[in-house]
């Protein structure tokens, strides 16, 4: 996989497009990207699309225009990942993802005092 550039984030998510899906990624079940730690909410993909699971992050196959949500959790349902529908905010607008290739993770920072690197925590 050859990330190629990052084309945005939303909230503590990062999306990049890449040249394809990795041999080693495996194939899972839609479900929600990312999840707060604290307040419920989730970003998820909504629309015609196939999620690939990694070590570090996800890979997604985006078949049709897809759209990023930031939600809660109870608005995530079999139906709403697939269709591409804007679903209830919960802070950050939605955004539209065109067809094609993407590698997504989590935000990472610099902890200078344990000289890590760790995912963002919200």
């Amino acid at each position: 996989m050859k990330v190629l550039e990052q084309v945005g984030h939303q909230g503590d998510t990062m999306w990049f497009t890449i040249n394809e899906i990795p041999k080693e990624a495996k194939r899972v079940e839609k479900m929600f990207i990312a999840q707060s730690e604290q307040s419920g909410s989730v970003h998820a993909l909504c629309g015609k699309y196939d999620l690939y699971s990694l070590e570090d992050g996800f890979c997604v196959d985006v078949l049709d225009d897809c759209r990023i949500n930031h939600t809660f959790k109870q608005n995530i349902n079999e139906n709403s990942l697939n269709k591409n529908i804007e679903l209830p905010m919960k802070d950050h607008r939605s955004s539209v993802l065109p067809k094609g290739k993407y590698f997504v993770g989590i935000q990472q920072r610099y902890d200078p005092l344990q000289k890590l690197w760790k995912k963002v925590i919200d």
